[in-house]
């Protein structure tokens, strides 16, 4: 494969990566077994002052951001990108509405787990490409890299962070929330560990390494 080709498919992979998280996103919401940790702070937010849930988690992500480039972590294309799709994604998939909802109980705990797996995944994918990433999973890489401890241990401790605060702020949580924040974590570092890769040695482009680089690969072609 040339090496225009493999960068192309690292675009494709992010993009798909946007998709799936945004796919697990909307169908743990269809589950109607709780919001997921990090919408229950932003709810939480919300309450608190007046603004949106949607203006909620754009500011929480400002603020994380930088947080991370005060940390270290470089900020991305895919930073970036993470910003704009992932919502766009999630407002296309609810508007086309093929997702569907269970009164079943036993049927809403599976859809909670498709969709926790889907946005794990998502993540998976769109981080190993090294474009950057998004607010919080930035910041998830940065502090396992800093107290040395497995993905898990990281991952799941920022969620259920990210839930109680919401709750305590007043936003809403039910059995799905718990189960995605304790979830979450692990699976993803058995995705990392199934893909040999590891995460503290994990790399990212700067949005102006990344510009560069491709600019070497176009003149290339």
């Amino acid at each position: 494969m040339s090496l225009l080709k493999k960068e192309l498919m690292r675009f494709v992979k992010i993009f798909l990566g946007f998709l799936s998280c945004s796919l697990g996103c909307v169908v743990i919401l269809k589950s109607n077994l709780g919001l997921a940790p990090w919408d229950v702070l932003h709810q939480g937010v919300s309450m608190v002052t007046g603004i949106t849930i949607g203006q909620a988690s754009i500011t929480l992500g400002v603020i994380i951001v930088l947080m991370d480039i005060f940390l270290g972590q470089p900020i991305g294309i895919g930073t970036v990108l993470n910003f704009i799709f992932i919502g766009i994604f999630i407002d296309m998939i609810i508007y086309l509405n093929f997702i569907p909802t269970f009164d079943n109980v036993y049927m809403r705990v599976i859809e909670l787990l498709v969709g926790i797996f889907f946005y794990t995944y998502g993540t998976y994918l769109y981080m190993i490409q090294g474009m950057g990433c998004g607010p919080r999973d930035g910041f998830m890489q940065i502090l396992t890299k800093r107290f040395n401890q497995p993905v898990s241990v990281i991952k799941n401790g920022i969620e259920v962070m990210a839930f109680v605060l919401g709750w305590l702020l007043g936003g809403k949580l039910g059995i799905g929330t718990i189960i995605t924040a304790l979830s979450m974590g692990f699976l993803l570092q058995l995705m990392f560990r199934m893909g040999d890769i590891n995460i503290k040695k994990l790399q990212h482009r700067s949005i102006k390494e990344e510009i560069v680089h491709l600019g070497r690969v176009f003149r290339g072609f």
